[in-house]
């Protein structure tokens, strides 16, 4: 049996030996909080600072001076993802399927005429090319502006880069004032001028023009086929259509075409076509039609509604994507 003084000794030792690795636990903890803070702070500091800077640059798109030095009425209003409604009510939806990112709104007077500007930031090219080519007709009137663009009487819309400029103007000399508008803003944004890599290497022929689509989410209402070009042929008095399923790589080409052959054999038919190609096949249903399709590498290829000659439509297609 140890002496009282010893035991007591021991006892104090373990108080001392737990104070220690408490009071070591408590400094570890408020090291992590002030840098969980630290990082709060400086991280939002940080963000503020981006934000403000891209809103900066945004806004430089509109500054004076302009053609016919219209005036801004009123202050520019900014909409995000999560605010758009609020501008456009049951259009917004459509903005958001193509990753819509930031709205640039401003009225402008200029002696008798006002202007309306929207200056939609979509994030990048393919995705404003998107929304562009679904709020246009292949009926409208081209003008070469930007990317593309068409005009009517009193609207003249055009997409550049990653952005889709929406021009409304009334009031005398409104069209004249729109064209010089336009073309100080396309190029104050400068960037890409060009229609998406993939259209320029499908085939010409028999192609309605400005009928190139750029289908981000469920082409054809199938989530596996995104996201895909779509272009219209006029072959016949009937018209084709080619969709072209962007892949990342040949396997994932070929999974989707899989999957698409496991589709038309649920609710239709489907069948082998070697003869069109690397994994052909030619199927139908009641409700999609027909269509042939096979891959090109990364791409799944298919004609919708084929014609009597949409295998050469489909070989030409997966031939220009090689």
């Amino acid at each position: 049996m140890l002496p009282p003084h010893s035991v007591h000794r021991e006892t104090e030792q373990g108080y001392m030996k737990f104070f220690d690795r408490f009071t070591r636990t408590l400094l570890f903890i408020a090291v992590l909080l002030l840098i969980s803070l630290a990082v709060g702070i400086f991280g939002d500091s940080s963000h503020a600072q981006s934000s403000a800077t891209a809103r900066s640059q945004f806004e430089r798109l509109l500054a004076e001076p302009l053609p016919g030095h219209p005036k801004p009425e009123g202050e520019p209003s900014f909409y995000k993802a999560d605010t758009l409604y609020q501008y456009i009510d049951g259009g917004a939806d459509v903005y958001q399927l193509y990753d819509f990112q930031r709205l640039l709104h401003q009225e402008f007077k200029s002696g008798a005429t006002e202007i309306t500007a929207d200056i939609y930031d979509m994030g990048n090219p393919e995705n404003a090319f998107g929304i562009y080519s679904a709020e246009r007709s292949p009926k409208y009137t081209y003008i070469p502006l930007g990317a593309e663009g068409y005009r009517s009487k009193g609207v003249l819309n055009f997409f550049q880069d990653r952005y889709y400029v929406k021009l409304a103007a009334s009031g005398a000399g409104a069209d004249a004032l729109l064209d010089q508008f336009a073309h100080a803003l396309s190029s104050r944004i400068g960037g890409n001028r060009t229609l998406p890599a993939v259209l320029s290497k499908l085939p010409q022929i028999h192609r309605v023009r400005h009928s190139e689509q750029y289908i981000r989410k469920d082409p054809l209402g199938h989530a596996f086929l995104a996201p895909a070009y779509v272009v219209t042929y006029a072959v016949t008095p009937k018209e084709s259509k080619i969709l072209v399923s962007v892949a990342g790589d040949p396997a994932s080409a070929k999974a989707r075409l899989d999957q698409l052959a496991k589709h038309f054999k649920q609710t239709g038919e489907c069948l082998s076509a070697p003869e069109l190609g690397e994994g052909g096949i030619r199927a139908r249903n009641s409700f999609e039609g027909t269509v042939i399709a096979r891959t090109q590498g990364r791409y799944l290829v298919i004609v919708l509604n084929p014609q009597p000659d949409g295998a050469k439509l489909l070989q030409a297609a997966a031939s220009g994507l090689q």
